[in-house]
């Protein structure tokens, strides 16, 4: 939306030229309505996901904190036709057990030095700011793009001694600058997702949730509300994702809290990544 202004009588911010700004802005309006249509036009059944507060381990040492959500077709997961009763905790489980390739719209609120909304319809990322003067998200971030490669990884390397050969072998690879980039990449990790997604969105790079032989057989992540959406973000803004094996948006969750390793981040660093987890770098090593 268009910072309103703050004088006068409160309506949008007039631009200095002759209407083609408001035309644009028209013209941009009947897009994304027909976008809207064409996406969500037989849509009849909405069921929504959220992980309220994301991080809140860390709230008391003021570390970014932050909501994460989603939105699925409800009878997309009903494909018999049968009519999905929302108020059943049973159907709503079936309605979200879906790939996150399946969601319509996918988005995080990060709650830092400043209150940022970041979402997507699936055409594109966009991040809005809060204005406290008018209470208002103001767009400041149209068309979100991830750098194709990055110099930043972030993950909890305590948990290392339990991780595949191939993954400790691409982090060593690339924190000595012997990687494709030949650059040193240094670790950045907050343990909150979405503070450490939102900076690999920003900056480029890959933020990973391993799997491990000692606590995390599955990872530690959950791929329903957590990293099925923040994928699906990073993907529309030309990011990737797998889970070491597929990509993550292709995978079916059998449970509502069913737990996935997770990796997502800038293209090039991913297919970096990818060669070392298939095995291929590794063996050529």
């Amino acid at each position: 939306q268009q910072r309103k202004s703050r004088k006068g009588s409160g309506g949008a911010r007039k631009s200095s030229g002759s209407g083609s700004t408001s035309s644009g802005a028209a013209l941009k309006e009947k897009r994304l309505a027909a976008y809207a249509d064409a996406k969500w036009g037989k849509t009849r059944r909405l069921a929504a996901f959220f992980d309220p507060l994301d991080g809140s381990g860390n709230a008391d040492a003021a570390i970014p904190t932050g909501t994460v959500f989603g939105v699925f077709d409800a009878d997309a997961a009903f494909p018999r036709g049968e009519i999905p009763d929302m108020k059943d905790t049973a159907s709503l489980a079936r309605a979200v057990l879906q790939p996150g390739n399946s969601l319509l719209a996918a988005g995080y609120c990060m709650y830092s030095s400043t209150t940022i909304l970041v979402f997507t319809l699936g055409g594109g990322t966009h991040g809005f700011t809060l204005d406290p003067t008018i209470n208002e998200f103001v767009l400041t971030h149209p068309n979100m793009k991830i750098p194709k490669r990055g110099n930043i990884y972030s993950c909890n390397e305590a948990y290392s001694e339990g991780w595949d050969d191939n993954l400790k072998q691409y982090l060593k690879t690339i924190k000595t600058g012997k990687g494709e980039s030949g650059q040193r990449y240094t670790q950045r990790y907050i343990g909150s997702m979405v503070g450490d997604v939102h900076r690999t969105l920003m900056y480029g790079g890959i933020f990973c949730c391993p799997s491990d032989t000692e606590v995390h057989h599955n990872g530690n992540l959950q791929l329903v509300y957590k990293s099925a959406p923040m994928a699906y973000i990073l993907e529309h803004a030309g990011g990737k994702s797998t889970n070491g094996e597929n990509n993550l948006l292709s995978v079916k969750p059998e449970r509502v809290h069913q737990r996935s390793p997770c990796f997502m981040g800038s293209p090039e660093d991913m297919d970096e990544l990818m060669t070392y987890m298939s095995g291929e770098q590794g063996a050529s090593q």
